[in-house]
């Protein structure tokens, strides 16, 4: 069999596992500093099923705010330690997107060889995102106590919502460098001067999953079960997860 018969053949097979007959639309939230990977995973499950996949991004905490509020969200997707204590929301099922990993990136113009080369002068503002609700603010907080790090560097740190906020203050010099994730930081290479990442050991794991809420209507399930496909897991990969 020829790789282009080979791939239309999946193609067939995974179309008739996603998208049974009559489109539908639903409603994902999930966290702002997984925007771009999971609205291309959004887009590629929509073309390939025609359901339609709404999407609301936000810090974990509006997220869950939002979901409590609206029946129609039927998707949540972000740190799994925050889903887990979520014990309202019913999860049907969880499927696993990957490890998030914590990075730093800085501006153009300044260069951090590795993590403890913060507390150098030249990083005078550094922004971090929540570090009550953000998973890459709590998992920042985590590497600066862990390391020894915060009384040097909390005087200087920059406070804001989301990770992609922190991104853009990187991207545009209003901060020399910034706790994000491995993902935006992929996302935004070209805005920013670099990044390095975070040792593991200094941060508690970050596993990304979406959670299905209550009985999973058709285009969430679809959705969940694309999640285990080659295509999917290709695009996460791509987005460091």
């Amino acid at each position: 069999m020829t790789w282009s018969v080979r791939s239309a053949v999946i193609g067939v097979a995974l179309l008739s596992c996603v998208a049974p007959a009559g489109a539908e639309e639903t409603t994902l939230a999930a966290g702002a500093g997984y925007r771009r990977p999971i609205a291309e995973l959004a887009a590629a499950y929509e073309k390939l099923s025609g359901d339609k996949l709404l999407q609301v991004y936000g810090h974990m905490g509006q997220v869950l705010a939002q979901a409590r509020e609206s029946d129609q969200i039927a998707l949540v997707c972000g740190d799994r330690a925050v889903l887990d204590k979520a014990k309202d929301f019913g999860f049907s099922q969880i499927a696993p997107l990957g490890m998030g990993r914590l990075v730093i990136a800085y501006r153009k113009g300044l260069t951090l060889s590795k993590p403890e080369d913060l507390a150098g002068a030249e990083f005078k503002r550094i922004g971090i995102p929540d570090q009550a609700s953000a998973v890459y603010g709590k998992a920042g907080r985590q590497f600066l106590e862990r390391s020894g790090l915060a009384p040097t560097i909390d005087a200087r740190l920059v406070p804001v919502a989301t990770v992609p906020q922190v991104t853009s203050y990187v991207a545009s010099g209003e901060v020399d460098a910034g706790f994000i994730n491995a993902t935006d930081a992929i996302g935004a290479a070209g805005n920013i001067g670099g990044y390095v990442e975070v040792d593991s050991k200094l941060y508690d794991p970050a596993e990304i999953v979406c959670g299905v809420r209550g009985a999973a209507a058709k285009a969430a399930d679809g959705f969940v079960r694309f999640l285990g496909t080659e295509q999917a897991r290709t695009i996460l990969q791509r987005h460091g997860l």
